[in-house]
C-alpha cells in the first residue's frame, strides 16, 4: 500500500501526524523494517509505504488504520486551529485568552456524552472518530494521495457544520454567563449601598422553589399591599425582588440544598450579611 499526506501550511503538526502514523501503523504484524516512510517537511507532505497481506481485506484494515490516525490527528491537531479561525474571523472575538477559554469549551460541547433526544448527531468523541474515520478509509481505499486541508474543507462539510454550530453555542453561552455576571454585580453593589430597613430576614427553604420569608421576630415577612404569608413557590427573580425590597441587615438562609443556584444567587448578591445553614428547615 502507497499513500500521500499533504498539509503544506504547518510543517510542524506534519511531524506530529507522522509520529502517530508510526505508532500506529508499526504494530506486532509488521516489521519496522518493511516501511518505507519519506517526510518532507518543506514540501509538506508525507509519503508511506509497506506490504499489505493477501486478499482485500487487508487493505481495509490496513485503510481502517490509517483512516483512524487521521481522525485522530484531525480532532486533536486540526480542530483547535479550525475552531481559533472561527472564533477570530467569523465569530469577531479578537482576545486570545477568550478564544482559548471559547475552544476548550466548544471542545467539551463536541465531545460531550450522547444522550438520548440529544439535538447534537455527532456528540461525543468516540461518536466522531468512528465517522472520520469512515469517511478517511473510504477515501484511501479509492485513492493514494491526500490533501488533509482540502479533504476537511470540501469533502467532510457536515463535520465543518456541526463545529461551527458548537461554537456559536459556546460563545453565546458565554455571553449569557458574563451577562448574568454583570447583573448579579450591579445587585451586589445595590445591596452594598441601600439603606438597611430591617434587621434580619430568614429565608426558609424547603427545596426547589419553595420558600418562605420570615422576618428578625420569626414571623411571616408581609408582601407589599399583602398580610402574612404561606409558604408558597417562587421564581428566582421574585424571591430576589422581595429580598431587595426588605433590605435586610442580616440574611440567614436554612436550606437542604446549599449548592443549589437560587441559593449561589443569594450568597452572591448579599456576600456578608448572608449566613448559611444546611439544613431542612420547618415550613
Amino acid at each position: 500500500m502507497e499513500f500521500w499526506v499533504e498539509r503544506r501550511h504547518d510543517p510542524g503538526s506534519l511531524e506530529r501526524l507522522a509520529a502517530m502514523l508510526n505508532r500506529t501503523v508499526m504494530g506486532a504484524e509488521h516489521a519496522v523494517d518493511a516501511i518505507q516512510w519519506e517526510l518532507s517537511g518543506d514540501e509538506g507532505f508525507i509519503h508511506c509505504q509497506f506490504p499489505l497481506g493477501p486478499g482485500p481485506a487487508a487493505k481495509r484494515r490496513s485503510c481502517e488504520q490509517v483512516g483512524q490516525v487521521l481522525a485522530d490527528f484531525t480532532l486533536t491537531e486540526h480542530e483547535p486551529q479550525l475552531l481559533r479561525r472561527l472564533f477570530q474571523d467569523k465569530l469577531g472575538v479578537e482576545d486570545a485568552v477568550e478564544a482559548d477559554a471559547l475552544i476548550a469549551e466548544t471542545v467539551s460541547l463536541l465531545d460531550g456524552v450522547q444522550e438520548i433526544g440529544d439535538p447534537w448527531p455527532g456528540k461525543g468523541r468516540e461518536t466522531r472518530l468512528r465517522k472520520l474515520t469512515t469517511r478517511f478509509a473510504a477515501y484511501l481505499a479509492d485513492h493514494n494521495r491526500l490533501h488533509l486541508d482540502g479533504f476537511i474543507r470540501f469533502r467532510l462539510g457536515e463535520y465543518r457544520s456541526e463545529v461551527l454550530e458548537a461554537a456559536e453555542t459556546a460563545l453565546e453561552e458565554r455571553m449569557v454567563e458574563r451577562q448574568y455576571e454583570e447583573f448579579m454585580a450591579l445587585l451586589k453593589s445595590m445591596v452594598e449601598w441601600q439603606e438597611t430597613r430591617i434587621p434580619a430576614v430568614h429565608v426558609l427553604h424547603g427545596g426547589g422553589h419553595a420558600f418562605r420569608l420570615l422576618d428578625e421576630d420569626m414571623r411571616p415577612l408581609e408582601r407589599e399591599g399583602q398580610g402574612g404569608e404561606e409558604p408558597s413557590e417562587e421564581e428566582e427573580s421574585v424571591l430576589v425582588s422581595r429580598l431587595l425590597a426588605a433590605s435586610p441587615g442580616q440574611l440567614y438562609i436554612h436550606t437542604p440544598e446549599p449548592d443549589s443556584q437560587v441559593i449561589r444567587t443569594l450568597i452572591g448578591i448579599f456576600g456578608d450579611r448572608a449566613a448559611l445553614y444546611p439544613h431542612s428547615p420547618l415550613l
